[in-house]
């Protein structure tokens, strides 16, 4: 199971795709031995350090994905919806973000053994907003667009 992001598109574009996230840069679903090892090889003068922290985390980096999507905060949809002021019309949903950057925002999905997870991610001053939240069975995000300061999904079911 790992995470593909799904890009947002500007309401007078059309509605985004999806892409696979991967490749060298670090994304949303990079490891913490992952990077500290970035940022420690950058420091080439602490050799010992580095290869001391390594081994550490090592150990202490390898839970699985679904070890940590099992204790993470996982909503329904329409909780989610709820948390932040939006709405649910059929198969479409709109979320009011006004204080996001939309070029920061991510919105990412997961797809697995019980169904389909989504994942918001706005960043803003220390932080930012993580929601985390199911999909009704059969369904998947078929498109993502901004309309001003709200972003719509788009959704089908295929149940």
């Amino acid at each position: 199971m790992t995470w593909r992001r799904l890009e947002i598109g500007d309401s007078n574009e059309g509605v985004g795709g999806e892409s696979d996230v991967g490749g060298t840069s670090l994304g949303l679903d990079v490891t913490a031995f992952e990077a500290h090892s970035q940022f420690i090889s950058d420091l080439p003068h602490m050799s010992e350090v580095s290869e001391a922290h390594g081994e550490f985390l090592g150990q202490a980096g390898n839970v699985p994905e679904s070890a940590r999507m099992a204790n993470s905060d996982i909503t329904t949809m329409g909780e989610m919806v709820a948390d932040l002021g939006g709405s649910i019309e059929g198969h479409f949903m709109e979320i009011p973000m006004p204080s996001a950057d939309r070029r920061g925002v991510v919105l990412e999905v997961m797809e697995g053994e019980s169904g389909t997870i989504a994942r918001i991610i706005a960043p803003s001053g220390f932080g930012g907003v993580l929601r985390t939240f199911r999909l009704p069975a059969g369904s998947f995000i078929s498109g993502a667009s901004w309309n001003g300061h709200n972003l719509g999904l788009s959704l089908e079911d295929h149940s």
